[in-house]
């Protein structure tokens, strides 16, 4: 019989059972946000992990609602199916698990989050001409500079967001390219040039506030080579939006887990975009077609150009059908006014914007900004790989240096959890969550001492 009492044979344990852990972690799926649809009709995007305050009322789903109750905590699981939340709160000391219908939800309050309100409702509309704010007189920030320039020049920031929507194209980078573009005061051209297939439900939640903000000071412009999903979503915010030859913008599809979403929440994620899409100076038609196959969409040009929308397959132009929602390419797009134009340089974008390149300073911040992430972005994941290698087979010749292995191992993950999360979250292979890895750093150190104190005895 092994006795497991012996702290030795007790470390040769773990260290299989954590090769294993680490290995299924390895293989877990991925934990997306999800949208939650409280009584109101809000849609509240909760993930695990999140901090968050619900008030709620039992039996407000049809039944007679009983007092209204609540409670802070820790979301511990968003069970789709029974359209629930599990809050994990505090109790007299100790941790209880509650488990709330969505129904039953007056209000929900993620720390640090915004709700989005909405339930479905077709509204006609028509694309006015496209505002163009005129820039005030900026010169190219160093990155340090507090006032405009001497040279009385505008000043355009350029920066490509590229990547996986959440991972490589992030909300985080527009706000640094916003920081930069505010030392020059409101007023600043904003270029976001977008190369990307899509991505995190959450991180369009952050893009949209970040973005419906940043419009009330500075210019900002879409410049689309691929926006799909949340990035077609990220740039329909834009008042402006022009076109690589062979860029593409649409199916924004929503999933939860590996099904889109149907019923409530599909309508309440249409009305969202057609919102998005309106607010813009565009059709709220356009948006609310590239997010499922019901919207029609079509229209008339005239020979003027003057453009006529139709959520019916009336027009002339056939836009979508019921087969598949919408996709524009650049030449589309361009036709029905969708674009303001197309250009595969910035010289031609200057262009369009009507601004002469040698009375503009074209700023290579954004640019350095994209490429600082990226660098991150991949020396984490390649970084990843190779802590992972040695959380698994440790180093060493006896317990003792194998578990001071595995120790450093797990603090790299935790100063790269505080470097680069979206690459340990989301990129495969995921890695557990900084406070698992902090807890399994105590228990290895109390290991170390156990063995540490049997040798001296």
């Amino acid at each position: 019989m092994t006795n497991m009492s012996n702290p030795l044979l007790a470390v040769r344990r773990w260290a299989a059972i954590g090769a294993f852990a680490l290995a299924v972690f390895a293989m877990s799926p991925v934990l997306r946000a999800a949208d939650v649809t409280i009584a109101d009709g809000s849609i509240v995007a909760v993930d695990v992990g999140n901090k968050v305050r619900l008030v709620y009322a039992p039996g407000a789903d049809g039944k007679p609602a009983g007092a209204a109750q609540t409670i802070e905590g820790t979301v511990k699981r968003v069970l789709m199916d029974a359209k629930a939340i599990l809050v994990t709160v505090k109790s007299a000391g100790r941790e209880k698990d509650v488990s709330v219908k969505w129904a039953d939800i007056k209000e929900l309050t993620v720390a640090g989050a915004k709700p989005s309100v909405g339930s479905a409702k077709k509204t006609d509309s028509t694309k006015p001409d496209a505002g163009k704010p005129a820039a005030v007189n900026a010169g190219k920030s160093d990155g340090k500079a507090a006032a405009a320039p001497a040279d009385g020049k505008k000043t355009v920031f350029i920066m490509p967001w590229e990547g996986t929507v959440g991972i490589g194209a992030r909300h985080d980078e527009i706000k640094r390219i916003a920081a930069e573009a505010d030392k020059l005061g409101p007023g600043q051209i904003i270029v976001l040039q977008i190369i990307s297939p899509g991505g995190l439900v959450i991180e369009g939640d952050k893009i949209d506030e970040t973005l419906n903000e940043l419009k009330t000071r500075h210019r900002v412009i879409a410049w689309i080579k691929e926006a799909i999903s949340a990035a077609a979503f990220t740039s329909l915010h834009c008042e402006e939006i022009y076109f690589m030859r062979v860029g593409t913008i649409g199916a924004i599809t929503m999933f939860a887990g590996t099904e889109s979403i149907k019923g409530a929440e599909l309508e309440a994620w249409v009305k969202k975009v057609g919102d998005v899409t309106q607010e813009a100076g565009r059709s709220r038609w356009i948006g609310e077609a590239m997010v499922t196959n019901e919207p029609l969409l079509s229209y008339d040009r005239d020979d003027s150009g003057n453009v006529t929308w139709y959520n019916t397959l009336e027009g002339k132009h056939k836009l979508s059908d019921e087969v598949q929602n919408l996709t524009l390419n650049a030449d589309t797009a361009l036709h029905c006014k969708f674009s303001d134009g197309t250009a595969d340089t910035v010289d031609e974008l200057l262009a369009l914007l009507h601004l002469d390149k040698d009375k503009v300073n074209v700023s290579d911040i954004g640019f350095k900004i994209h490429e600082t992430w990226q660098k991150t972005l991949n020396d984490c994941l390649e970084d990843k790989i190779r802590i992972i290698r040695d959380a698994m087979n440790p180093a060493g010749s006896d317990d003792v240096a194998q578990i001071g292995s595995r120790i450093k191992a797990i603090n790299r993950l935790i100063e790269w959890w505080d470097k680069c999360p979206p690459c340990l979250q989301y990129e495969s292979p995921p890695v557990p969550p900084k406070e698992e890895l902090e807890k399994e750093i105590k228990n290895l150190r109390k290991q170390l001492g156990d063995i540490q104190r049997q040798r001296r005895g």
